[in-house]
């Protein structure tokens, strides 16, 4: 058996039963409707129950399909009195005390809400709100939704409220906490518009360097004649490659009698020489070694004897001739390698370092 309160809630004769729809939304707000054991406790002319409320909304052609109870207590009325009526019922206790610090009540109120919007296909059922006088709590909760879910001010949002119920909400926590609700979804709206400004600002600096950038290409072609840096930069490094290729195969760069002959790729200005300040057995312990050693290949010169050797003037250490070429093809093959992935960044670096090893090769 439910149990029933045994007292008329205060002040409830004063307000009118229902009110109308408020305009552009499906709400309507009503008074809590009383269960019959109190509704002898009321004067005939203000008697209010769930008959009553029916009755009312359908002498006007309309039809509720949610009912929103916000009251902190169900002994007004049987909940049953409503579903019976194929109505879906949602129960949200709303305390008189502290409501407004209550942010849980706001949440289950705007889920609840947005959920009977989003499975009713009925656009002409409406969404029945009541507290115990149908003025307080269901004017701040409908106010703030009309808040913050659909975008109107404070102003309009309480106007609406009052010419539709009747009555304006008249706690003024209740109104300043509205006003301050409408402040801060303003400052939110501000900072996301701020945002996008920054991401389009953002968007706009990149696609200008890209035309500054591809600008500059254009102008690099033009001067070159059509063709891009980067095959520019590749056609000098082949022709490097095949000078120096020459310049190995040359009989010149074999020869014993060579004197100073300064090679021209690198910068270096080197003489070519018989290696002669080594003793026999020096000599002798350094051919058995490399021809013991399994990463050494031969080369198309001849043996270890007839090997010439270069010595870079004011430098110690001493490099075969052999060993040399095969190094200045591994760093040109591996700038080639650079050159053909195209990437700036490694382009530049690379240019950097031959800048600098041409600027040693100066001061030597």
């Amino acid at each position: 058996m439910v149990r029933v309160s045994r007292v008329v809630p205060k002040d409830w004769t004063r307000y009118s039963s229902i009110g109308q729809v408020i305009p552009r939304t499906r709400f309507i707000v009503f008074k809590t409707p009383l269960n019959d054991q109190l509704a002898t406790k009321v004067p005939k002319d203000r008697r209010f129950n769930t008959t009553d409320l029916f009755r009312q909304l359908s002498l006007t052609g309309q039809h509720l399909g949610l009912v929103v109870d916000l009251t902190d207590t169900d002994r007004y009325y049987d909940k049953n009195d409503i579903t019976g009526m194929c109505v879906e019922y949602e129960k949200i206790n709303c305390p008189g005390r502290g409501f407004i610090d209550r942010d849980e009540c706001m949440d289950s109120f705007t889920q609840a809400i947005q959920n009977y919007i989003d499975k009713c296909d009925d656009e002409e059922a409406l969404i029945g709100v009541h507290c115990t006088n149908g003025v307080n709590r269901s004017g701040y909760l409908i106010c703030r939704f009309l808040i913050e879910r659909l975008g109107w001010s404070s102003h309009e949002a309480l106007d609406a409220f009052e010419q539709a119920r009747g009555y304006p909400i008249e706690k003024g926590d209740y109104v300043m906490a509205l006003h301050k609700a409408a402040k801060n979804v303003k400052n939110e709206q501000q900072k996301q518009q701020q945002k996008q400004l920054d991401s389009d600002s953002d968007s706009s600096d990149r696609r200008r360097k890209s035309k500054k950038s591809k600008r500059k290409y254009r102008e690099i072609e033009e001067n070159t004649g059509g063709m891009s840096m980067i095959d520019a930069l590749l056609g000098e490094i082949n022709q490097q490659v095949t000078a120096a290729a020459q310049f190995e195969n040359s009989p010149a760069s074999n020869s014993e009698d060579t004197q100073a002959q300064p090679a021209t790729h690198w910068g270096f200005a080197v003489k070519r020489t018989k290696y002669q300040s080594l003793n026999q057995a020096q000599q002798q312990g350094f051919r058995a070694e490399e021809e013991n050693s399994p990463f050494v290949e031969d080369e198309a010169e001849g043996e270890f004897e007839d090997e010439e050797y270069e010595e870079v003037q004011g430098d110690d250490q001493i490099q075969s001739a052999s060993s040399k070429r095969r190094a200045r093809r591994s760093r040109m093959n591996k700038m080639l390698a650079v050159m053909k992935r195209g990437k700036y960044h490694e382009i530049q670096a690379m240019q950097e370092e031959m800048a600098i090893s041409h600027g040693n090769a100066r001061n030597i």
